[in-house]
Formats: C-alpha cells, sequence, structure tokens
C-alpha cells in the first residue's frame, strides 16, 4: 500500500500500533515537511496502482474528482504506469498548500481523467 499523505506505517511500524496518521497531521505547525493529498493506493498483481481508499477530510476527498478504483497514470506529466511506488513519493509530496496533476484511468474510459489537488494534511483511517 502507498499512502500520498507520507504515513508513517511506511516507515517500519506495524499496523495495529496505532492509527495511521500522516505526519503532518501529528505536527500541524508544519515543519517543510512535505505533505500529500490524502489518497492510499494498492497495487495489482501487475504493478499498476488502484486507488484504495481516501483520507477523510483530506485534499482527494475534499476535491470529490478521485474515486476507488482509479488507476494512476500520470502525475506532474510524467507517465508513472507501474513504475515502483518509491519513485512516486517525491512526485506526489511536496509543500503544503502546492498543487499536483494526476492522470487517472476511470473504469473502462479510453482516456485518461485529469485532477489537479492543492497538496495538504491529512488523517489516513
Amino acid at each position: 500500500m502507498f499512502c500520498c499523505s507520507s504515513r508513517d506505517e511506511d516507515k517500519g511500524s506495524r499496523p495495529g500500533d496505532r492509527p495511521p496518521i500522516s505526519r503532518d497531521a501529528a505536527n500541524p505547525q508544519g515543519n517543510g515537511r512535505p505533505v500529500g493529498v490524502g489518497i492510499v493506493f494498492q497495487p495489482d498483481s501487475t504493478g499498476a496502482l488502484h486507488v484504495k481508499s481516501l483520507a477523510v477530510g483530506g485534499p482527494a476527498e475534499k476535491c470529490g474528482q478521485v474515486s476507488i478504483g482509479d488507476v494512476l497514470h500520470e502525475i506532474d506529466g510524467h507517465h508513472v504506469y507501474r513504475k515502483p511506488v518509491a519513485q512516486l513519493a517525491p512526485l506526489i509530496l511536496g509543500q503544503e498548500g502546492t498543487v499536483v496533476r494526476l492522470g487517472v484511468q476511470r473504469g473502462n474510459l479510453q482516456r485518461l481523467v485529469y485532477v489537479e489537488l492543492r497538496r495538504g494534511w491529512s488523517m489516513v483511517q
């Protein structure tokens, strides 16, 4: 699983130790740490990343334009379909208030749907 909210669980803590929360929500003063857009991705057997969930109150949920099941193809014009998760975090995470543009495939649509999200704090459920 990959979370665009820089979730601490990806840093070695075990699920169940504490509720997953973005580093940034835990430190609302914001100390220059990168923030994300509140999306949790789940890779499928081919390596494609599907939107598994949206952080409650996070940028993606507030925007209302990202759907569960969307498949990530582009981040700010970079083709990222089936790229390793480690290569995606630097593209999605950024300074609070900045905008990231995601290109996702939705359902059976033959074209990508583009969504611009303003990076911000979010709680991952």
